[in-house]
Parts: C-alpha cells; structure tokens; sequence
C-alpha cells in the first residue's frame, strides 16, 4: 500500500450554517477575510503540531515550517502549512526514501487534529459574524 503525497483538505460544517451563510453573503467582501481568518486559526494548530513532531538533525526543515495564506473569495478560503522547498530533503523525511520509511510529520499534523481544527474555524467564523458559540 502507497503513500499519497497529496496534500489534505480540511472541509468544515457548521451547525446553523445557513444564518452564518446569510451573515457572510452580507458582508460582500469582507467575508473573504473572515474566511481567511478561519482557516489560519486552523491552520496555527497543524503548524504547531507539525513543529513539535518534525524530525531534527540539523533543524533546518523545523525551521523553515510557516503558514501561508493561499486563496480567499467570499465562499472558499485556504492556507498552507509547509517548509521551505529549497530544503530538498523534505520530502525524504515526510515520504521516506529507499529502505527509510516515511515520518508523515505534515500529513499527521492534519489527520491528528482534525476535530480542533474543524473547531478553531468554526469557533472563529461565528465570532466574526457575530454568533457566539
């Protein structure tokens, strides 16, 4: 069985989505920036799970983890959570290599908490349009 390098989604549902809908649609623009905003507060928990479990040697691939706004629209917004790519053996580390298993450190990151993560955005979604949780 393989290993897919394919990079995880996260995808959200809200309990009284359609208010918040409602809410987000009133803001024009603006919901851009809430959305945005949701998924960074996602996206700090898998950055910092990643952190704490990236393999070090010499600390560089560690170092170089940071999260980085990717699209923003009034419906969709997502982040990524990655290294630096000049560091080549990133991907040896989270895939393996010839006779070297994998330490899915990125990947994990997500799969493990995934529950916090789903709640983070939501938590912070309703806040900004002003439903308290």
């Amino acid at each position: 069985m393989g290993y897919s390098a394919k990079q995880r989604k996260v995808k959200v549902g809200i309990e009284g989505a359609n208010e918040i809908v409602k809410d987000l649609k009133a803001m024009n623009d603006a919901a851009a920036a809430v959305l945005m905003s949701g998924a960074k507060k996602g996206g700090e928990i898998a950055l910092d799970d990643a952190r704490q479990n990236c393999p070090v040697d010499t600390g560089a691939l560690k170092a170089s983890l940071e999260l980085t706004e990717d699209k923003a629209t009034a419906t969709k917004a997502t982040v990524k959570v990655d290294y630096d790519k000049s560091i080549r053996y990133g991907t040896f580390v989270e895939l393996g290599a010839r006779g070297r298993p994998g330490n899915p450190f990125l990947r994990n990151a997500v799969d493990n908490n995934i529950d916090k993560i789903n709640d983070a955005i939501v938590k912070e979604i309703s806040n900004a349009v002003g439903r308290k949780l």
